[in-house]
């Protein structure tokens, strides 16, 4: 059987959460070195596309709670995105449960900008009150 190297890539959005909550730049190698160790450790017990895991940042003295998304296989290595990262007091099963740590996880830092939908929807009605009274006017 294969072994598999499993390597954590830190994103964006994880890095924003850390900076934001403690005014400091995140130890990055640390965290990195941490999580691919905890993965090394439980190698065995790696099922789904998600984890999360408890770590204790010694500079804050501080238990976190990091989120991780299982990403792209390249032969042998196996990529995990650490997605984000929060207190571990402020996790709770029950936002687990009702999908708020998902769709925290899943929102991007800079989202899209998807227009003004009260604009869409006034030029959508205008559109249809146009097209009634063509209608009206042709019969």
């Amino acid at each position: 059987m294969e072994e598999v190297v499993n390597k954590v890539v830190i994103t964006e959005e994880a890095q924003s959460d850390y900076e934001s909550m403690f005014h400091r730049q995140m130890p990055k190698i640390d965290i990195k070195h941490e999580a691919e160790d905890f993965l090394e450790n439980i190698r065995g017990s790696l099922f789904g596309y998600y984890l999360r895991a408890k770590y204790l940042d010694e500079s804050l003295d501080r238990m976190l709670m990091l989120f991780f998304y299982k990403g792209k296989r390249f032969g042998r290595m196996q990529m995990w995105e650490l997605k984000g990262v929060c207190r571990a007091e402020d996790w709770s099963e029950l936002l687990e449960e009702e999908g708020q740590i998902r769709a925290w996880l899943n929102s991007p830092l800079e989202p899209e900008d998807d227009g003004d939908w009260v604009c869409d929807l006034r030029v959508a009605m205008e559109r249809a009150q146009a097209e009634r009274r063509d209608y009206d006017d042709e019969n």
